[in-house]
């Protein structure tokens, strides 16, 4: 009987170092948050490895936006990374499995942590109806479709109708009235810089409908100033689909960040029903303004080709072509 329970001591001794290894710690600072909290996520990683690679701001979800990280090497066979990410959902959440990639004597290997779930807390309380969502949409009686039908009809006949008695007298309309002269270039960042700072005063701010004009009115004009830099239907878009495209029009890194910090920010008052404070108010104006210095160096050059393009499409200037044979004359 000795040498069986010598083996099975020395399995499990052999096991235990093994587990030792490579163990991966997860924790978090609170487990039920607020929109816009601060959460403290930890990743503690124990065992033998020659370089180690944690995970990067791009691993967690949209809804989390990563505001700092801290390495610390505790000693050689232990290794840890503290994340400080603020939450922006209105739901139960689960920060999801990350990857960390270890390099050992044995080869490339690739550890993961455990999910980890946070539960929203609704500041709403059960009396708070109007706050709910709206009631299912009205399905209209069939009965109505023939009458639609005819008035689109209508419409369509009466538009071409006019479109052609127009059209006979347009030559003579152009001859008697003269052509306006084109409009000057007006620059985006101008428009943005005049929107941000016809913003509401913050001190004036007292009820959640101030707040919610506010930051909407904010988002509009970072949304409109991107329709016109990026040309694409930005007011019309959610801030996923403008950072996919952004993505794509390849923004800057700085674009994007800001971008995404104040947009969010805005759709959680909007239609959230978040009441943010008069601080976190505050942070989004800064972030907004930081958004216009940023767009105002690395938009500089585009700006400047977009009233030059539109200056020559309006006859305001002259091509650049005709200009040159000019000088060289």
């Amino acid at each position: 009987m000795k040498l069986p329970t010598t083996l099975f001591a020395l399995l499990f001794v052999l096991f235990q170092a093994t587990s030792y290894a490579q163990n991966v710690h997860t924790y978090v600072d609170k487990d039920s948050v607020l929109v816009g909290d601060i959460v403290t996520y930890t990743i503690v990683f124990d065992g033998e490895y020659s370089s180690i690679t944690f995970p990067d701001d791009s691993a967690f979800e949209d809804e989390i936006e990563l505001i700092s990280r801290q390495r610390y090497q505790l000693s050689e066979r232990r290794d840890s990374v503290v994340y400080r990410l603020q939450f922006f959902s209105v739901d139960d959440l689960t920060i999801g499995r990350k990857e960390i990639h270890l390099q050992t004597e044995a080869g490339d290997t690739t550890v993961h942590t455990t999910p980890v779930p946070l539960f929203f807390k609704t500041v709403l309380s059960g009396d708070d109806e109007e706050f709910r969502p709206f009631k299912p949409i009205f399905d209209f009686a069939r009965r109505w479709w023939p009458f639609l039908l005819f008035m689109l009809i209508a419409a369509i006949a009466a538009y071409y109708i006019y479109n052609w008695y127009k059209g006979r007298e347009t030559e003579t309309v152009e001859e008697i009235i003269p052509q306006e002269p084109p409009k000057p270039f007006e620059s985006p960042l101008i428009i943005l810089k005049k929107s941000i700072a016809n913003l509401a005063a913050i001190s004036e701010m007292h009820s959640r409908e101030d707040y919610e004009h506010f930051y909407v009115a904010m988002g509009d004009a970072i949304r409109l100033y991107l329709k016109k830099i990026y040309a694409f239907p930005a007011l019309e878009m959610t801030t996923r689909e403008i950072n996919l495209e952004l993505q794509k029009e390849l923004a800057p890194n700085e674009i994007l960040t800001i971008t995404r910090s104040v947009l969010n920010e805005a759709d959680i008052v909007k239609f959230a029903n978040f009441q943010p404070t008069s601080e976190q108010a505050k942070s989004a104006l800064n972030k907004a303004m930081e958004f216009v210095n940023t767009a105002e160096i690395v938009h500089r050059d585009q700006i400047r080709y977009m009233k030059f393009r539109y200056e020559t499409e309006h006859g305001i200037v002259k091509d650049h072509k005709l200009s040159g044979k000019k000088e060289i004359s």
